[in-house]
């Protein structure tokens, strides 16, 4: 088993002991067990490339699973964002990973590389200024509730993401001065 696998396997297994279960667990589906199979046989780029020409059929599906914490869908998403082209597939992939990353941050800041924490750990697209000012707050204060992420390198990245993102962007509110009186 690689170094990679194996620290899959564990991650999966802490994850499912901190009592984050894949939404999609009792689903029968061969979607994912098809991805796998096209990613060990063609690469990278040939499955985005696929998903891409199969958006409602298996990118749709593929980006709810991440989006929902299934780990194996988790898992696949973050190999196939790695990968640069279809760019539209990539950019999805990214979108649904910063989705998961408010429900199962431990387990996307396992798999990110170091560089690729600071494109999980940020809003999502959809998201207005009031709802990205809630819910990077929201997600701040869950690492800082977590030890474990509270402690390591990558949930201090993550929270230095989130800070950064709530501080200098377009969810800054900034106060007015006072009116002076006439």
């Amino acid at each position: 088993m690689s170094s990679l696998a194996a620290l899959a396997a564990l991650v999966v297994a802490l994850t499912l002991g901190a009592g984050v279960a894949p939404a999609h667990a009792s689903v029968p589906d061969t979607l994912l067990p098809e991805l796998e199979q096209r990613l060990a046989g063609s690469g990278v780029d040939a499955v985005n490339a696929y998903l891409n020409t199969h958006w409602a059929a298996a990118m749709a599906p593929l980006n709810q699973r991440t989006a929902d914490c299934d780990l194996q869908a988790v898992s696949l998403a973050i190999r196939l964002g790695r990968g640069g082209n279809p760019a539209r597939a990539v950019q999805a992939h990214g979108e649904s990973l910063r989705a998961a990353s408010g429900g199962c941050t431990r387990f996307v800041l396992a798999l990110a590389t170091p560089a690729e924490i600071v494109r999980y750990c940020r809003s999502q697209a959809g998201w207005g200024p009031a709802q990205t000012a809630r819910e990077l707050r929201r997600r701040i204060g869950a690492i800082d509730a977590d030890e474990q992420l509270r402690n390591s390198r990558r949930g201090q990245a993550c929270k230095a993401a989130y800070l950064y993102e709530l501080n200098n962007t377009r969810v800054v509110v900034r106060r007015a001065a006072p009116a002076s009186a006439p």
